[in-house]
């Protein structure tokens, strides 16, 4: 019998009972649902996310919810107060503790050749009800912000029901994914983390119609409704471009199997060709890899193929490797998929292009070896519209090479 069952009136065991009783129940209780969380960005700013926690088989699974959108973990459990949930696609890990009814910890991945450490926290507690909306958002914005000196411009989808908000921006470099928020009075929040990206808008309506604000708590942005405004996003067919017109697009990367492959193999000649230049760290490149499966299955009968130059962060071959071949593993790839090199020597190993800088790029040649299309960044399903016009872009001109 426990020294709780006794019959004492002493203050301080019926203290020791209490807390004991409670730590007991938060045990059994354990992290099973649903979490308020963050992470934070590198200029301070709470990038807010849910954090979903269930026990299964097999230990605890975890997802990042962001909208509509859930990144599910690869591995987790929750022990002796400590969460650990592996997100091995993106080569990172969450770290937290629960103390007090609140989990703190980090979440840590490889970036390059460093690890990137994001401070994490999540609480069970209820939102907090919001000021009632004195703005409606809902449509499509464009928004001009001052990025390490140069404007960039995105176009802002969003959709508002009461209070809450839901969208994505897009720039011509692809989309940011589905991302979630609210409408306070005339101020809006809207945010992502995915465990690549932690992503915030931060902004107020004007009087007169004019969005003000800061993307990453970092960089200023205005916008106003499409409608009412003269800037656009850049054309992601004539962003990136060939520095010498007409000559050959040539490539020469070992597979993952350390086999060379190249744009003068006999598979390819007479072929239209289709090269993704990708990377399994790249969220956009998830989202177009089943497209590109699609393709392959359906036109690789009349003369398509399909190539991924993959580019990766650490330049430790078996690391890069690894996360290339569960890339081609989840997506099911059966066209081949090549170690490129890493990010940082993508423009030397990519010498032909100009002004590239988006993953994905996709190049598109004809069955004469030259390069017809270049198309910068992806639309992915978060952008709607944006993306059904895409995918049948893709086909169209798919399709027209073909028939040459």
């Amino acid at each position: 019998m426990s020294r709780c069952n006794g019959d004492s009136g002493a203050g301080a065991l019926v203290r020791i009972c209490v807390l004991a009783a409670a730590v007991s129940g938060l045990q059994a209780q354990g992290v099973d649902g649903l979490w308020q969380a963050a992470v934070k960005n590198p200029a301070g700013g709470e990038v807010g996310f849910t954090l979903s926690l269930r026990s299964g088989a097999g230990g605890l699974h975890g997802d990042l919810v962001n909208g509509a959108d859930r990144i599910p973990s690869t591995a987790g459990y929750f022990r002796q107060g400590r969460l650990l949930l592996s997100f091995r696609d993106w080569d990172g890990v969450l770290e937290a503790r629960l103390d007090e009814g609140k989990l703190r910890g980090s979440f840590i991945r490889r970036y390059r050749k460093r690890t990137l450490v994001r401070e994490f926290f999540a609480s069970r507690a209820a939102a907090e009800q919001a000021e009632r909306p004195t703005v409606e958002v809902s449509g499509e914005w464009m928004l001009s912000a001052m990025e390490e000196g140069k404007t960039i411009v995105y176009r802002a989808l969003l959709r508002q029901s009461g209070a809450r908000l839901e969208g994505t921006l897009a720039p011509v470099s692809g989309d940011w994914g589905a991302m979630a928020g609210t409408v306070r009075q005339n101020k809006i929040t809207l945010s992502r983390f995915d465990g690549i990206r932690a992503l915030l808008l931060e902004a107020s309506i004007e009087p007169d119609g004019l969005l003000k604000g800061t993307l990453n708590s970092m960089y200023p942005v205005t916008g106003r409704r499409h409608s009412q405004s003269a800037v656009e996003t850049p054309d992601a067919l004539h962003y990136t471009r060939l520095r010498t017109p007409g000559e050959p697009f040539r490539f020469s990367f070992p597979d993952l199997n350390g086999n060379i492959v190249s744009n003068e193999d006999a598979r390819f000649q007479g072929k239209v060709l289709l090269l993704t230049i990708t990377g399994s760290w790249c969220p956009n490149c998830h989202e177009e890899a089943p497209l590109l499966g699609e393709l392959y299955e359906r036109y690789k009968p009349r003369g398509l193929e399909i190539v991924a130059l993959g580019f990766e962060y650490t330049g430790e071959r078996d690391r890069d490797l690894r996360q290339l071949r569960r890339f081609a593993g989840k997506h099911r790839i059966a066209y081949p998929v090549l170690l490129a090199g890493t990010t940082e020597e993508a423009e030397e190993k990519l010498p032909q292009l100009e002004n590239f800088g988006a993953y994905p790029t996709t190049i598109f040649i004809g069955r004469d070896g030259q390069v017809r299309a270049i198309h910068a960044g992806f639309d992915g399903p978060s952008t709607g519209l944006l993306h059904q016009r895409l995918r049948e872009e893709m086909k169209s001109l798919i399709e027209k090479l073909l028939a040459e």
